[in-house]
């Protein structure tokens, strides 16, 4: 925890992402020894350090998560920028499904990937993916509500070449499969080329940020709010940091274990 004796100024200089690893370790959040020695120091030379561990592991580690990001960010938008160039059109397909508040994350996170496996294998796909210009995007998310549990979805980015297609011939082509697999229906949408849509995790820059968001925070009933790992973590830093937080919504008790078993099924990213 901070010492509220500590100055401004040093407060100012503590990363958020170097504060919440070293939180995710100490509740065995992140248990994956390399993860754990992320940005410690290894060697010497002359009495200095002189390199730190990067573990690279983007799924567990906020500070190779929050690194990559910027990248695959630039990487995803040029993509976009130049299926547009080409002539080309932007859809973004979402997938949910119905689920019960008792179901596990593991339970949920296999059905949607047995159905989006499914669906990218049904003839309507296949007939689409003719015009494709672009590689697929796919992002597995997991969002977590008090009302109603975990919410794993899956977002489908493709770019077409073929004029005169719109999301409404996607979605008739599509939804009736999905929702034989999920109990739920398909969402097609038009892109905006200058939007990012490839799955995000934003986290304060500083330590110091927290303590005038989570007053913002408290305006705000957090029963009806759906809420990403990114949040979660924030929220495990509010305990941890901000002496005398609670929240009756949100135990830390029920942050750290919901957070356990998003660590132990991980969303992710590829393209295909």
């Amino acid at each position: 925890m901070i010492n509220r004796e500590n100055t401004i100024e040093t407060e100012k200089e503590i990363l958020f992402v170097d504060a919440l690893h070293e939180s995710l370790v100490n509740h065995k959040i992140i248990t994956n020894p390399r993860v754990i020695q992320c940005g410690t120091y290894y060697s010497r030379e002359r009495g200095h350090f002189r390199f730190r561990v990067k573990c690279g592991n983007i799924k567990e580690c906020p500070r190779c998560r929050t690194e990559g990001l910027s990248q695959r960010r630039q990487e995803m938008l040029s993509e976009q920028e130049l299926c547009l160039i080409e002539g080309g059109f932007l859809f973004m397909i979402t997938g949910t499904l119905r689920h019960k508040k008792s179901d596990s994350l593991r339970f949920l996170q296999g059905k949607l990937s047995d159905a989006s496996k499914k669906l990218k294998n049904q003839y309507g796909w296949r007939q689409i993916m003719k015009s494709k210009i672009m590689p697929t995007k796919t992002v597995y998310e997991t969002t977590y509500s008090i009302k109603n549990g975990f919410h794993p979805h899956v977002h489908m980015l493709i770019g077409l070449n073929q004029e005169g297609i719109n999301k409404t011939q996607i979605h008739k082509a599509l939804n009736n499969n999905w929702r034989n697999y999920t109990g739920a229906n398909l969402d097609v949408t038009n892109v905006d080329p200058t939007v990012y849509v490839g799955g995000k995790e934003e986290y304060p820059e500083k330590l110091l940020e927290i303590f005038r968001q989570q007053k913002r925070e408290m305006q705000f009933n957090l029963k009806d709010k759906q809420f990403p790992r990114s949040r979660l973590e924030t929220i495990l830093m509010y305990y941890d940091q901000i002496p005398d937080y609670t929240n009756p919504s949100m135990p830390k008790e029920k942050v750290v274990k919901i957070l356990k078993e998003m660590n132990r099924n991980q969303s992710y990213y590829f393209g295909r």
